[in-house]
């Protein structure tokens, strides 16, 4: 009995290490969103995270992204064999998720993008085990700036495939702004 004691004692002191996890908090006039990729299917095969027309990252394999931005309205995106929008409402001072998620694509991976419920502890504790390893990707501006216009033409599409299944009456998933995370004191 008391070996099941001390194993569930360490169990919850793991548990709790994972779940209060250290992060940065959001300047208090910038939200920040972190795009996050936790599994490695299709570990090879790039993403491409925009917010409207501007680039934020391009990665591959597990790891994840820091974004700031200003609160308000958001279309965020991920582009890969396909694209999956979400639509964001965001409060300045507030931190929110995105997990980017692999699936099966007909020649590569695709991705579906799905915002974080932070009061879901499994998808958490996926989110903090990959912070823990890893620091965030940070592209340089030059890297984003020379990304971002090999990929107009493909920006430009995006955008209107957005418009086009909206038209057709296609709701894409929604960050809104009461989903944010708040660090465990």
């Amino acid at each position: 009995m008391r070996k099941i004691a001390t194993l569930f004692s360490i169990g919850m002191i793991l548990y709790t290490k994972l779940v209060s996890q250290e992060i940065t908090p959001a300047p208090a006039d910038k939200a920040v969103v972190y795009f996050v990729r936790t599994s490695g299917l299709g570990f090879a095969i790039n993403f491409s995270y925009l917010d409207s027309a501007t680039l934020i990252a391009k990665t591959n394999g597990t790891n994840y992204v820091r974004y700031e931005c200003n609160p308000g309205n958001h279309l965020f995106w991920a582009r890969t064999e396909n694209r999956d929008y979400v639509e964001a409402e965001l409060e300045a001072g507030k931190i929110y998720f995105l997990e980017a998620v692999p699936t099966m694509g007909a020649i590569r991976a695709a991705v579906q993008l799905r915002p974080v419920d932070p009061s879901k502890p499994d998808v958490m504790k996926r989110i903090f085990k990959l912070m823990d390893k890893k620091k965030p990707e940070t592209p340089g501006p030059e890297e984003l700036k020379k990304e971002s216009e090999e990929m107009q033409e493909v920006i430009t599409r995006g955008l209107e495939k957005y418009k086009e299944e909206k038209e057709k009456g296609k709701k894409p998933d929604r960050l809104e702004k009461h989903m944010y995370y708040t660090p465990k004191s």
